[in-house]
């Protein structure tokens, strides 16, 4: 999965991930944080689509410097082991998703955890993925193949499409 993941155009590995988090975030509709973290990827799909955001900008919805605020640190309040796996697949999504954005800008210094982030981010980012519904297998496989042959843009509506046709 991994090399079929590295040879995917740097968009689509960002689109793959985004997608397959928005496939399990509403398990999280009771979190408090559930807004902060609509906020974050939406922030992340309009880097993906327009390149909107900065990295520095999207890097503050992970951590804003604060021990009470920024995804980093509410991950942290989730005691919930099925909740803490969505958790951690959109954050790994959203740090990936930074990481590229700050390759984008031609950022020389990253974020201290962000300068760890590389496409090996996949195999942490599927375990988890992988423990959430037993579906998921099977969606990851569509999916990135959908990606790899696929010529449609990368809007998070086109994506969304397609992976309400895989669930």
């Amino acid at each position: 999965m991994l090399d079929t993941f590295e040879k995917l155009e740097s968009d689509r590995q960002v689109a793959f991930l985004l997608g397959l988090s928005e496939t399990v975030v509403d398990l999280l509709t009771s979190s408090s944080a559930y807004n902060d973290i609509k906020n974050a990827m939406k922030a992340c799909w309009e880097w993906l689509e327009n390149k909107r955001y900065s990295g520095d900008e999207i890097y503050f919805l992970l951590d804003d410097g604060t021990e009470f605020s920024g995804l980093f640190m509410q991950m942290q309040d989730e005691n919930d082991p099925l909740k803490e796996l969505v958790w951690g697949c959109i954050v790994d999504a959203i740090s990936f998703t930074n990481w590229k954005a700050y390759q984008s800008d031609n950022e020389e210094y990253l974020p201290a955890p962000i300068e760890n982030i590389d496409e090996s981010i996949l195999q942490q980012f599927l375990e988890g993925f992988f423990k959430i519904k037993l579906i998921n297998k099977v969606v990851v496989k569509e999916f990135i193949n959908y990606l790899k042959d696929s010529n449609t843009l990368l809007k998070r509506e086109n994506i969304m499409n397609f992976l309400k046709g895989v669930q």
